[in-house]
């Protein structure tokens, strides 16, 4: 098992530096007008439920978008798009398990996102590459979600996305 884990962690690797490096994908992303339903841009902010939502809701709707990977970043004023810095500790526990493993296993299919903390002009960023669905929907806790926009949405509500 913890072979396919590995091989894995490489494809996901291998995938991003095609890419281009974790600065440049940020970077890009800055670069747009505003978000747009694969990526979303956070300063500090954290709940480790609707965090999985939006794993869930991210992954689900680049794979609409024809993206690879979805991301997550902290650190970046959603509105401006400027780079503010981030504390968000990816690393912490939630009720004794480490906050990856607690999102994970809650996730239908597995899913082999990935945390990667960064310097962007001189300043802590956090970056969470999530690969897009691939054969059925993610659910986060048994829901799916996905994005309308930059909101996060049940997929029920929307049955012609799903599929």
């Amino acid at each position: 098992m913890w072979v396919i884990k590995w091989v894995l962690k490489w494809i996901l690797y291998f995938e991003v530096m095609m890419m281009g490096t974790s600065e440049q994908i940020v970077d890009e992303l800055r670069s747009y007008n505003k978000e747009r339903e694969w990526f979303e841009f956070k300063e500090n902010w954290f709940v480790p439920d609707e965090l999985g939502e939006y794993i869930s809701a991210l992954s689900n709707s680049a794979a609409i978008e024809g993206k690879k990977f979805a991301y997550f970043v902290w650190g970046i004023n959603d509105k401006t798009h400027e780079v503010v810095g981030t504390g968000f500790d990816y690393d912490q526990d939630i009720n004794h398990e480490p906050l990856k493993h607690y999102l994970r296993r809650k996730c239908s299919p597995d899913i082999n996102f990935d945390f990667e903390e960064l310097t962007i002009e001189e300043k802590r960023v956090v970056l969470l590459t999530i690969p897009a669905a691939k054969t059925v929907p993610v659910s986060y806790a048994r829901e799916r979600y996905i994005r309308i926009g930059s909101s996060k949405e049940n997929l029920r509500k929307y049955p012609e996305k799903e599929g």
